[in-house]
């Protein structure tokens, strides 16, 4: 299956404010992937999120390598279509090392 995306690097620069990028995400109706589970607790970017209608995915895992991300997402991949496409945004999503996909926020 495959999926166009677009890199965060190839539109900001590293260290942007993820309340700064996340109105694009929304606005391009988007689909986040990633790796910072942060991003739901911080009170503005939360707020962001909200406001500008982002589907988060979120790997549940901190520690997972690039391989095991690589492989989860494989696996996670037809689940998070499934739910990008029936779900309304906004909503957080994580993915666990085997592949499966848990909403998160809201609930």
């Amino acid at each position: 299956m495959g999926v166009k995306h677009e890199r965060h690097l190839g539109h900001f620069p590293r260290g942007t404010p993820d309340h700064d990028w996340l109105p694009m995400v929304g606005q391009k109706k988007w689909a986040l992937l990633t790796a910072d589970k942060r991003i739901r607790y911080n009170i503005l970017e939360k707020k962001a999120l909200a406001e500008c209608g982002v589907k988060e995915f979120v790997f549940a895992s901190g520690n997972l390598s690039g391989e095991e991300m690589a492989a989860a997402l494989e696996r996670a991949l037809p689940k998070m279509v499934r739910m990008a496409s029936r779900s309304g945004p906004p909503f957080v999503a994580a993915i666990t090392r085997l592949g499966e996909v848990h909403l998160r926020w809201p609930k």
